[in-house]
């Protein structure tokens, strides 16, 4: 099978699968030293961000929804 040629514009950002195991490893990091310490805080800050990307890159049909209604 030949692979499509994808122009700038369809080439994802980065690999949701990936983001999403990164995020999964973040909050065991999270349990593991604690969410009130100084690095807990880092990590729960890196794994927002990870999220809000994925939210972008595929949000949910909910998601896509209430996002019709967000400048209203």
């Amino acid at each position: 099978m030949a692979k499509k040629d994808l122009s700038a514009n369809e080439v994802s950002f980065f690999n949701l699968t990936q983001a999403r195991w990164v995020a999964g490893v973040l909050s065991m990091l999270i349990a593991v030293v604690g969410k009130e310490s100084l690095l807990g805080l880092l990590l729960r800050q890196t794994r927002f961000e990870i999220d809000s990307l994925i939210e972008d890159e595929d949000p949910s049909a909910a998601v896509q929804r209430a996002a019709r209604y967000k400048f209203n």
